[in-house]
This record gives C-alpha cells, structure tokens and sequence, in this order.
C-alpha cells in the first residue's frame, strides 16, 4: 500500500493553520498560516527522468540516479493559471494521483519558491492541497516572503556584526543533521560539484552556545578569494531550502571544521 512506501510529513499544524484560515481569514490567521508554511515539508508530483530524458518507469519507492531530473507537475485553474501543486500528506496527494500512476518528491518550501521564481514564464506560483484547502502562494507573495527572510537575516548578521564587549567564551558542540530531504542535499551537492577545487564536503550541526547552525565543512584547494566565492555560493544556495537555522561555511583545516569527519561522512567526494 502506498501509505507505507510515504513517509508522514508531520504537517497536522500546517493543516490546522490552513482550516483555520478558511473559516476566518484574519491577519492573524493569515500570519500563523505563512509562518508554519514556510517551515513544512511536502509531496510535489514529478516525473523523474535519467540523464538522458527518458521517463523512469516503476512503482513504490524508487532508487533515483544520481544525474536524475525532475519535471514539477502543473495544474491549471478555470483562468488558465498554472500552478505547482503540492500536498501536506498522502492522502491529499492521493485525492489528486487518483490513478496513482504519478510519482512524488519530498520538497521544502523555499526550494519551491525559487523554482517558481526560475520558471515564472510557465507558472503562477504553487497551490497547497488544491482538492481541499486550494491554497494558493503567487509569485508576487513568494518574492515578498522570500525578500522579508532575506532582510531579517542580513539585519541579525549586521546586529551580530556590531556587537561589543569582551567576547564570550563560547562551548561549542557537533552533531549530524536530521530530517534534511534527500532532494535537498542533491542540490547542495550539485552546487558544491561545480567547484573543481573542492575535494570533499561535509555536513554537520554545531550549537554554539545556545545558537544552533547548519555547518558545511570543506577540504578546499584554493586561495582566500576563491574559497570565499565558493562559500558565498554555497551559503546562498544552501539557505534557499534550510531555513531553520542560520547556515556557515569552515573549511576543513580550520578549528571548528576539523570536527566533521569526526561527527560524520562526506555527502560529497570529488570523482
């Protein structure tokens, strides 16, 4: 049965704002529904193709190749809007795939939100759960969220920046991630392949006194300016779909980033 091939994407908050919303839309309700949407996960219906273009065929949980491409679905509404859909859980996806011939990814919400961005010339934006709550993100809302998250990041840089004082002693301590989509990492590890002069990639948390961060370690050949072209790039990338906590960049020589290999394996090596 399909239910046990999915897993549960935890999304019953997600789906509580969304009713919510419908039967009062307030600014508060509005609020509490951006807030816990932007954090969830989601099935998005795709069809996975090889390297080649062609369709991969096959049913349940599949072993996707690692230069796999995915083609997002589109639904069009009595405008003549597209949109991408996508579902809180399998059962709203199942009311959709009534033929259950179409397979599913496990997305996040600013992943989405960039590709709407890439492909603004096709699409409208994204509908969440389109055959019950059919609630609708567009483009102009996406650019507003995703510009607010960039503003409010760069001000708690610049704050962190600013401070003063005799700086504290600070305990640092390391550990692997969790719950990071498998679709996630393959376009981080994308990001990071374009780099010849990367060797290796690790990726770890690390909480630094209370603060908890996403930590990308890399074993880097390359002088100062390159390595931090790199690191910009991937930070940027990387903060495009891990949005829980802030994202930083060590190499591997350093003190922070010779804990990785300790805590875990690389998610990349250079062929």
């Amino acid at each position: 049965m399909a239910e046990n091939i999915f897993p549960n994407l935890e999304n019953e908050a997600l789906v509580a704002a969304m009713n919510a919303i419908r039967e009062s839309e307030t600014p508060e309700t509005q609020s509490a529904f951006v807030q816990e949407a932007v954090k969830a996960k989601y099935f998005a219906p795709v069809d996975v193709l090889d390297e080649n273009g062609t369709p991969l065929e096959g049913t349940g949980k599949m072993e996707i190749p690692k230069n796999a491409k995915f083609n997002f679905k589109l639904v069009t509404n009595n405008k003549g809007e597209q949109y991408f859909p996508l579902f809180t859980d399998i059962n709203e996806f199942q009311k959709w795939n009534k033929s259950e011939q179409i397979k599913a990814i496990v997305v996040v919400f600013p992943q989405m939100a960039s590709l709407v961005s890439k492909k603004a010339d096709v699409t409208n934006g994204f509908v969440i759960n389109p055959m019950t709550q059919n609630l609708i993100f567009t483009k102009e809302l996406l650019d507003n969220i995703l510009k607010h998250a960039q503003q409010a990041a760069a001000k708690a840089q610049a704050v962190q920046n600013s401070e003063g004082g005799e700086p504290q002693k600070l305990t640092y301590m390391f550990g692997k991630p969790v719950n990071i989509p498998d679709s996630v990492m393959n376009s981080i590890k994308k990001n990071v392949a374009k780099n010849p002069e990367v060797n290796s990639a690790y990726f770890i948390m690390m909480k630094q006194g209370e603060q908890e961060h996403y930590m990308f370690v890399l074993d880097i050949d390359a002088d100062e300016e390159k390595c931090k072209k790199i690191a910009d790039s991937l930070c940027q990338t990387a903060k495009l779909f891990l949005t829980k906590f802030p994202v930083v960049v060590a190499s591997l020589k350093s003190t922070l980033g010779a804990s990785a290999p300790k805590v875990t394996e690389p998610f990349y090596t250079k062929e």
